[in-house]
């Protein structure tokens, strides 16, 4: 860390406006529960201002061994967030990687300057047959992640509100013990795997309330991303492992278990990368589930049809928090249009990240975005 670096400023320098956070509060936490607004949800990120870029930054492998570098450099992403002015809401977490919460288990992530951490570590079938509940503790780097979050309520006063460790989902939490051994089993001895889906759940459920408790923050409401609120569902579950399974599979040994994790919190966002339609289906039939946000993968933009999935969520009442790719030789002002058809109906909260190009279109700025999509209206 630069040793001229006081945190102390982090505060002054987060510029936030107390009156529009809570504003964009309140309106996502209606679009979530699918009330109608004036001006649909719009999620932008903007950019540091000249006096913000004093805050240091640092790579991957510094920030998981500093918390005074971990918190410089989430407060960057932070300001990034709030000053675009929009409804997205900023946060801050201890950013520690996927397999963070592996560590209550005693197996400790890889760590690398160019790349976010990553678990190499698992447990033998043998090994994982002999855990119980009791062998869930907070220790290593996930009881330094809980330090992290102390101090980060410290410095920052409560000034920004803090969010979970990356906490995944059950199913990605067993990949992640196991590693790739596990999808032999799911046909070789169902039975071991629903042992393993159990402690995983459980896994789930007390590093959430463990990290809640330092948060203040109650167990039906969340922060998450540097960009959600809601007070109507308390966590997020990432199926990121669940989408390279099958339909059977997804609804024996994946989705129970996520959805009763998400009972524990009052219902849950849910996120995977790429797209699998057996999964999509799933998810929007649980009532757990309100959100569902899913990756583009690169090459493969196009691969999903829009509206065809609009039309999913809209069957299911739920919302969709994408940021879609622009067509083949589409404008922005007409992409921006597609996305308000159904933000307007409270089934798309759109999530953008402007970029130079947009320029062209004279909406590269967030200001131009904003005042566009309400002339939407």
């Amino acid at each position: 860390m630069k040793p001229d670096f006081d945190l102390r400023l982090l505060n002054g320098l987060s510029n936030l406006d107390e009156k529009h956070l809570s504003a964009a509060r309140d309106r996502q936490c209606r679009a979530w529960r699918r009330e109608k607004l004036d001006v649909p949800l719009l999620l932008l990120q903007g950019k540091l201002t000249p006096e913000q870029e004093i805050i240091p930054e640092y790579d991957f492998q510094q920030i998981f061994n500093s918390r005074e570098k971990m918190l410089c450099q989430e407060m960057r992403e932070a300001c990034i967030t709030g000053n675009a002015r929009s409804d997205a809401v900023p946060s801050v977490r201890a950013n520690l990687g996927t397999g963070i919460l592996l560590s209550c288990l005693g197996l400790e992530q890889e760590t690398f300057p160019d790349k976010m951490p990553w678990l190499k570590q698992h447990l033998s079938k043998a090994e994982i047959s002999r855990l119980t509940f009791d062998d869930l503790r907070p220790r290593g780097s996930f009881a330094r992640g809980l330090e992290m979050m102390r101090f980060f309520r410290e410095v920052l006063n409560d000034a920004l509100p803090i969010y979970v460790m990356d906490t995944q989902g059950p199913f990605d939490l067993a990949h992640l013990i196991m590693g790739d051994d596990l999808f032999l089993e799911l046909y070789d001895d169902p039975p071991f795997v629903h042992h393993l889906m159990t402690l995983c759940t459980e896994l789930g459920r007390r590093t959430h309330l463990w990290m809640k408790e330092i948060t203040g923050e109650p167990v039906e409401k969340l922060h998450h991303c540097n960009i959600l609120y809601s007070d109507s569902f308390g966590i997020r579950i990432c199926e990121d492992t669940t989408a390279l399974l099958d339909e059977k599979n997804i609804r024996e040994f994946a989705i129970p278990y996520s959805r009763e994790l998400a009972r524990e919190f009052g219902g849950a966002w849910v996120h995977y990368c790429g797209y699998n339609e057996a999964l999509t289906n799933a998810i929007l039939e649980a009532p757990e589930f309100r959100v569902l946000h899913f990756g583009h993968i690169p090459g493969h933009e196009q691969s999903i049809h829009f509206h065809a999935v609009m039309e999913k969520f809209a069957a299911n009442g739920k919302v969709n928090l994408n940021n879609w790719p622009l067509l083949p030789g589409e404008t922005v002002k007409n992409y921006l249009k597609r996305m308000h058809d159904y933000a307007a109906k409270g089934l798309l909260a759109c999530w953008l990240s402007p970029v130079p190009e947009w320029s062209h279109d004279g909406l590269g700025e967030t200001e131009s975005i904003k005042h566009f999509w309400e002339d939407l209206n």
